[in-house]
């Protein structure tokens, strides 16, 4: 991606977003502007900043390795923590009241908010497609070869990447067992095509070279996309299971205690 434009991007959001808090406080849920929220939206925005400038981004064309850790950082760092920081809230700042309310008057953004089963399942699938459909060996080279392409890959994998983890966290409120199937499923491309780079006898892609020093570069890079980037899947998911079991803990009747010699 061009230099500065990421950069020039975030640090925009941010002022928006300060002047946006110091001019109408009002206009934002009194839950989003909490210290969490506030602090994951701008850890969010730093993870895409590190992703895409600067030395990591340079790094990533000539190495696969640091290629696969810029989509790790977007599609397993930034996008739960944009998400978590409520940007479409934050939004209310800085759009005209009558905007907001045609937004969330349409249909869209209705079922957006729904969160539903179905949402989850097309954000997984959509997210599935993305990682399959870029790390073929055409479009993963034009993106090594092009900055616009490169820029349009990343683009894609936060989009896709903020999507699922928004269907996950907001359905997840209604049921948290299936947020743990919905985690272990959609961390499936992820491992599968992490394993197969990890195991290859051969480069899948010629742009980084072809000798054994490319097969290594790629088997890190397949280790870098299954076990570091799946780390964060089975975070999540552990955290959800361990609320599931809370909540129908809370939810059992306690039986009553009978008392002894009785």
């Amino acid at each position: 991606m061009p230099d500065l434009t990421v950069a020039t991007v975030v640090l925009v959001l941010v002022a928006a977003d300060a002047v946006g808090r110091a001019r109408h406080p009002q206009r934002l849920p009194a839950s989003v502007r909490h210290t969490l929220p506030t602090t994951s939206f701008y850890l969010g925005l730093l993870a895409v900043l590190v992703a895409l400038e600067g030395p990591l981004d340079h790094a990533a064309d000539t190495s696969q390795a640091w290629h696969m850790a810029q989509h790790v950082l977007l599609l397993t760092i930034a996008a739960p923590l944009l998400v978590i920081g409520a940007p479409l809230s934050r939004a209310a700042w800085v759009v005209p009241r009558s905007w907001t309310g045609r937004i969330r008057r349409s249909r869209a953004v209705r079922t957006v908010f729904s969160a539903t089963p179905a949402l989850v399942a097309f954000a997984i699938a959509l997210q599935s497609a993305a990682i399959a459909v870029w790390h073929m060996p055409g479009p993963y080279q034009a993106a090594v070869r092009s900055p616009v392409v490169h820029a349009s890959e990343h683009l894609v994998f936060l989009g896709a990447g903020v999507l699922l983890w928004w269907a996950l966290v907001h359905t997840s409120r209604a049921g948290l067992g299936m947020g743990v199937v919905a985690l272990f499923v959609a961390a499936l491309p992820g491992t599968a095509f992490g394993v197969l780079m990890t195991f290859a006898r051969t480069p899948w892609y010629p742009v980084y070279g072809t000798g054994p020093a490319a097969l290594r570069d790629q088997q890190f890079a397949g280790v870098v996309m299954w076990a570091v980037g799946n780390t964060v899947y089975v975070i999540a998911a552990v955290a959800l299971f361990a609320a599931w079991l809370a909540r129908l803990e809370r939810a059992t009747p306690a039986r009553p205690t009978v008392p002894a010699g009785s």
